[in-house]
């Protein structure tokens, strides 16, 4: 998907016309936005609430190494799994993506 196509979808998201957008089986990695969609490869893991795909899993890795943060990883995909199934699974049929409004 373009990024164009993206920005047309999320837009009504950003622009506050609605708290959540339904992506299907869409999978980004929350860390680098890349698309997961149509790729195979297994890895990567869940930092809270943040799926971090195989790309971008031992630099980020490393860093929670470095900083004693390794207690909010929350799961790590299992191997033979493909980073966009694990992400759907964990999902568990809830595909939106929210905004949450609120104050400081």
């Amino acid at each position: 998907m373009s990024r164009k196509k993206l920005a047309e979808l999320f837009t009504p998201l950003l622009d506050g016309e609605t708290d959540a957008v339904d992506i299907g089986e869409r999978v980004f990695c929350d860390w680098c936005d890349a698309e997961w969609t149509n790729r195979k490869e297994s890895g990567g893991f869940l930092l809270i609430s943040k799926a971090i795909c195989p790309d971008c899993a031992p630099k980020v890795m490393a860093d929670l190494i470095r900083n004693g943060e390794l207690q909010y990883v929350r799961a790590d995909c299992p191997e033979g799994l493909s980073f966009r199934d694990w992400c759907l699974r964990l999902r568990g049929g809830n595909n939106e993506v929210r905004i949450t409004k609120g104050s400081l």
